[in-house]
């Protein structure tokens, strides 16, 4: 049995840690902040659970099915599609662009919407079947460019990715002009197709905190201050502690581009919406928007408001807030309760914002410029979503990487 100290509680450096200890190693997880997640955590705020951020899980992403139970969670799904709101005459006119492979009816229905042709419903369907073939290696082979030039190159009208593809993806990969890798775009579409987008009944830190209870609390070091001297060796508090190997589940290149993110949080008397879907903003590159995409939380998890309440949740993407000039809290505040109320002119007046968090290392930069790969690229012992791409698949694929061959170089 080896002894083995990880520096960071993050997703990934809790997903190595239970690895690890299954293996038989004595492990010991330090984390500088005083709770676990990394990125994925959950405040409660007068009874409502507020994520940092707008996090789903996703059901198809295979590490997952092998790190978490989601029954145990408690999980429940978003609606297959989404809804698409647009301004129409002074008016908002909202669309349901409705997955048809999974609801048939609403998917042709679909077709009824003034921004997506039949043409483009059939290549929905293509690029279904086409990123759903072969393994998941597939999908980060071939081409290697950006993926407004991937959707443009499968024939998809100017509509269509501005109405439909930006602000979608654009709130997940938290970009405004759709340069992540095409690659990384086919990996998402593809885990979307084959699976569900769902919320944890504790909030989003049901999935680290799933990991350190198998872990144990007594393995969680919280407020440490941490020096890596070397592969083998740390400073605990200024104290010299050595090991047989030394790992670090956070990103030591932190000089690197990252992209930020606002996240509003507010407090409904309702919903706004009809369905569970998350609501997209059809405008956001056509005239200047600034809301990515809204969501009600609560209307998929009741426990994320209290009984009678509703939490309504906005992302901004941080670069496009940038653009416009909204720099601080009360501006983005500002322009997002002004848009809102183009939209919902008879009740967002009335919501309460519970908290408003700008998240400024949210997700590392994947231009068309990096080389993404299946595999994670191992950097002596270091593990986390930047060495592979910026998703919870890439936090766990990395972490089972480092882990195993962590345990190869301790067993000789």
């Amino acid at each position: 049995m080896a002894s083995i100290a990880i520096v960071g509680a993050g997703l990934s450096g809790l997903r190595c840690a239970t690895l690890l200890q299954a293996a038989g190693h004595e492990v010991s997880v330090y984390e500088r902040s005083n709770s676990i997640g990394g990125r994925m955590r959950t405040d409660e705020v007068d009874g409502f659970l507020l994520d940092h951020g707008f996090h789903v899980m996703q059901t198809a992403y295979p590490t997952s099915k092998r790190a978490f139970d989601f029954n145990a969670m408690g999980a429940k799904a978003f609606e297959p599609g989404a809804l698409i709101v647009q301004q129409r005459k002074n008016k908002a006119k909202f669309w349901r662009m409705a997955d048809p492979f999974r609801r048939p009816i609403q998917g042709a229905m679909s077709g009824l919407n003034r921004f997506a042709s039949p043409f483009d419903l059939l290549r929905v369907a293509r690029l279904r079947f086409s990123v759903r073939r072969g393994g998941t290696e597939r999908v980060f082979g071939g081409e290697n460019h950006d993926t407004r030039h991937y959707l443009e190159r499968s024939g998809f009208s100017t509509s269509m990715i501005d109405r439909f593809f930006h602000p979608l993806f654009s709130g997940i990969f938290l970009e405004d002009d759709l340069r992540t890798n095409e690659r990384m775009f086919r990996f998402v579409f593809r885990m979307m197709s084959k699976g569900d987008m769902i919320l944890p009944k504790g909030g989003i830190i049901a999935a680290p905190n799933q990991l350190a209870e198998r872990l144990g609390a007594e393995r969680i070091h919280l407020n440490s201050h941490v020096n890596i001297v070397n592969d083998t060796t740390i400073e605990i508090d200024g104290k010299p502690s050595s090991f047989d190997a030394v790992i670090r589940a956070f990103n030591t290149q932190q000089h690197l581009e990252k992209r930020h993110v606002w996240t509003l949080h507010f407090d409904a008397e309702s919903s706004p919406l009809r369905s569970q879907h998350v609501l997209l903003n059809g405008d956001v590159k056509l005239h200047n928007g600034l809301i990515a995409h809204l969501a009600v939380p609560s209307d998929i998890q009741p426990t994320y408001a209290p009984p009678g309440r509703s939490l309504v949740t906005v992302t901004v993407v941080g670069e496009r807030a940038e653009a416009a000039g909204y720099t601080d809290a009360a501006a983005v505040e500002a322009a997002v309760r002004q848009e809102l109320a183009l939209w919902f002119p008879s009740s967002s007046p009335a919501w309460r914002l519970l908290a408003i968090q700008h998240i400024e290392h949210a997700l590392p930069e994947v231009g068309s410029d990096c080389i993404l790969e299946s595999a994670p690229r191992i950097n002596g012992f270091e593990c986390g979503d930047h060495t592979l791409h910026g998703s919870v698949e890439g936090a766990l694929q990395s972490a089972e990487s480092v882990a195993k061959a962590v345990d190869a170089y301790v067993r000789g």
